[in-house]
């Protein structure tokens, strides 16, 4: 229930307008207020401020509200015009004009307010709300940060930027086109304009925070959180949650730009040969492998984009001459296939009379958008026809993609001049939720899409990517700003091209790579001529040299499969509630000065720190470790006191983790994929835990269907591990243990030895585990 709502006290004026339209009553302001927040309405002249009521500090306060109308008439005053216990109404008085506008705040619940901006004569091109700029950081919108005053994090300094896509970002490397219309603070609130249209923001220029949106009406939302969390976890309510992938597409990804090539190297005939050449030796390095995906040219046809628009196979001798065979034996193999889309008409689709109506034609570039434009699938017809030749291609064509086995797509482009600038938000919501659609209706909950150019509730469809970018240590510092960014816009489902795109990767490179690649949850890795971990360059001369690239790929591949169990259920709660599985440091330390505005590191839910090595030939890297206590994940046992920056060494093979104390975090090998190396293969789990004095830990484990808390705790000299069945046995592992102990298990006493084990030097200890467990440790004496 919300507290009093009620009106300040004050006289009521009688205001004319600068035209000498008849008075106006209008009272000096209005407050509404619930449990948390009170809402201002100060008449004239008009502004509205929301302040928490447990500190009584003022969170946001407007300066400006504006529409465009022909001209832009600024809302000078506001008269009350309807009142109830959760909304306040207004009419606004603009100048310049004897229009007016309305204006309604609704407490949607206590921590958050919805406000309503609509003009009562007419239909604005332009809305723009202002706020006082109170230093406070700006986290989200878009995924790239290459403006020249703002930070790596915080969008301060933003001037009048857009949300348009940013292929080839006149700053930085990739594609970083995801974006949402989604901002949160630091000073406890975050702003959601739910609306599609082309929009403009401005932050923490001359004392002023913006944006404007070439809208009629528009609606946002105020959303008050004591926590980052907090303010995401409600943001997720309004806007819808995201993707939950298949299982398989948690499992590493592995795809070339051009099968064509690279025939020889690989001592194979036609592309579809190097597809399962490639299965083959994922197989033979023991590589795990949920999926691959075919890039353009897949198919056939001719033009600007060679191998799009005729939804086929390239089935000539050097091609794909048998699709449904190759896509039978991947699948054989525990390997899903995908291939590339994009929303540009070409080849047959350049004759087909249900999409050519639909062609855009004015509004983007080149000037005429005559030779690949995109189609309007804002229009039901055009959005099932393309849907529609997805799935069953055309009816002169061999093949086609969903309907022979392809379980989904990899979405490119939509944002380089191929649809009008002001349609890209919303054709960047729609191009997602048709490939999605026109999966899921023959691949159900197993198909899986991803894109580059996603925009708000599109991420309900797809993952990300962040594009091509720079094959060098500063094209991965870029993927990695974009991966953390991501988050901040709700965006979890993450990945970059591992080694960066298309050319020669060298070795020290690769490895960096993909080692910060095991740590997000969608890991794709590109092969191709001169990156192909198990051919020349890299098994010559001083590559070859160990490591080698295929020991560390292995590694990694591994380690980001081990993770699966700690991933899944990272994302499932992403989905539900916002928060991210790569998170930004200032996510999960608001109140951390030294990590306000830090990417080159960030948390893997909020137990696991990780630091990728983004420096060309560095060995070892500094790491700031928050305040608390924590170990280091590579060795489990040495632990650091946190509140201080280290130098962690980091040889080619490692990548500095670091593991909070208190954490539990389950690992496993819980899906099969490729794995036919393993013979009798089973699932299994274990769980790791770091248990510390006086803190109960938990952690949600997702287990395909539902929720199972893992609970810790350490009293004294008693450490207990608690859960229920949790659908897969195996083993818990506790760290810190430091002395020999003793250990039931479901009230059962355990014999060191045929029942536990105990590991003194790495004071480590290990039990098995079948169904619902309760594992009590009593440490001896110190």
């Amino acid at each position: 229930m919300f507290a009093c709502q009620r009106f300040l006290r004050g006289a009521l004026l009688a205001v004319a307008s600068v035209f000498a339209a008849a008075p106006i009553a209008i009272a000096s302001a209005a407050v509404l207020e619930s449990a948390n927040l009170r809402l201002e309405v100060t008449a004239a002249p008009y502004s509205y401020s929301v302040t928490e009521i447990s500190t009584g500090t003022v969170l946001l306060s407007t300066t400006q509200t504006q529409f465009t109308l022909g001209t832009a008439g600024t809302v000078t005053q506001a008269s009350i015009v309807g009142q109830t216990a959760t909304s306040l109404d207004a009419t606004a008085i603009l100048s310049g004009t004897t229009d007016t506008a309305h204006i309604r705040w609704t407490f949607v619940n206590p921590d958050v307010i919805q406000v309503q901006l609509s003009y009562d004569n007419g239909a604005p091109t332009n809305i723009k709300e202002q706020f006082l700029d109170q230093g406070e950081r700006n986290y989200g919108i878009w995924e790239y940060s290459y403006w020249g005053t703002g930070g790596s994090l915080d969008n301060r300094g933003a001037n009048n930027r857009t949300t348009l896509g940013a292929s080839g970002p006149p700053q930085g490397s990739g594609d970083p086109s995801a974006r949402a219309p989604f901002y949160w603070t630091s000073r406890k609130y975050g702003i959601y304009i739910d609306s599609m249209a082309f929009s403009r923001y401005t932050i923490g220029l001359s004392g002023q925070t913006s944006f404007n949106f070439d809208a009629p009406q528009i609606t946002y939302y105020v959303i008050h959180g004591t926590t980052p969390a907090q303010i995401l976890a409600q943001y997720a309510t309004l806007a819808g949650g995201s993707l939950m992938p298949p299982d398989w597409a948690f499992d590493p990804v592995f795809w070339r730009d051009d099968h064509h090539q690279d025939l020889a190297a690989n001592g194979v005939a036609n592309a579809q040969a190097l597809v399962l050449k490639d299965a083959d030796q994922l197989q033979a390095f023991q590589m795990p492998s949920g999926g691959m995906f075919i890039d353009r040219p897949v198919g056939t046809g001719t033009g600007a984009l060679v191998g799009w628009g005729n939804m086929d196979f390239d089935t000539a001798a050097t091609g794909f001459p048998n699709p449904a065979a190759m896509i039978a034996n991947l699948k054989a193999r525990g390997i899903n296939l995908n291939v590339w889309i994009t929303n540009r008409d070409q080849n047959d689709m350049t004759t087909d009379p249900e999409l050519n109506p639909f062609k855009f034609t004015t509004g983007c570039v080149p000037a005429g958008c005559t030779t690949t434009p995109g189609i309007d699938i804002r229009n039901p017809i055009a959005y099932n026809r393309f849907k529609k030749v997805l799935q069953t291609g055309y009816p002169n064509r061999l093949s086609s993609y969903i309907s022979m086995g392809i379980t989904g797509f990899k979405i490119d482009r939509g944002d380089q001049g191929d649809i009008p600038d002001a349609l890209q938000p919303e054709l960047a919501y729609l191009i997602p939720k048709m490939a999605y659609e026109a999966s899921f209706e023959y691949n159900g909950d197993q198909g899986f899409t991803f894109s580059r150019n996603v925009y708000d509730r599109g991420r309900k469809y797809v993952a990300i990517w962040t594009g091509d970018a720079d094959v060098n240590f500063t094209g991965m510092s870029d993927a990695l700003k974009q991966m953390v960014r991501l988050g901040n816009i709700m965006m979890p489902m993450i990945g970059s091209d591992t080694g960066g795109y298309n050319s020669a990767t060298p070795k020290e490179l690769f490895a960096r790579w993909i080692a910060m690649n095991a740590h997000v949850p969608y890991m794709e890795i590109l092969l191709g001529p001169n990156r192909t971990p198990w051919n020349p360059p890299y098994t010559t001369g001083a590559n070859a040299t160990p490591p080698l690239l295929t020991t560390i790929f292995t590694k990694w591949t591994q380690e980001h499969h081990d993770l699966i169990p700690f991933t899944r259920s990272l994302l499932k709660h992403a989905t539900l509630y916002g928060m991210p599985v790569v998170r930004a440091m200032p996510l999960v330390y608001p109140d951390d000065p030294a990590v306000a505005d830090m990417s080159n590191q960030y948390m893997y839910g909020d137990a696991l720190l990780v630091a990728p090595v983004i420096t060309q030939s560095a060995t070892t890297r500094s790491v700031y470790l928050p305040a608390g206590n924590w170990y280091n994940y590579d060795d489990k046992l040495t632990r650091i006191a946190g509140g201080q920056t280290i130098t962690a060494a980091a040889p080619l093979d490692v990548i500095p983790r670091y593991v909070k104390a208190g954490a539990i975090i389950p690992r496993g090998d819980i899906i099969k994929s490729n794995n036919n190396w393993t013979s009798n293969w089973a699932p299994s789990l274990h769980i790791e835990f770091f248990p510390e004095s006086g803190i109960t830990s938990s952690f949600n484990y997702w287990d395909g269907a539902a929720f199972r808390p893992i609970i810790g705790t350490r009293k004294g000299n008693v450490v207990t591990l608690k859960f229920s069945n949790l659908g897969t046995d195996g083993k818990v592992e506790m760290y810190s243990i430091a002395a020999s102990p003793a250990v039931t298990r479901n009230g059962q006493v355990l014999t060191n030895g045929p029942a536990f084990q105990y590991d003194a030097a790495n004071q480590k200890q290990t039990a098995p585990y079948s169904g619902a467990t309760a594992l009590v440790v009593t440490l001896a004496p110190t």
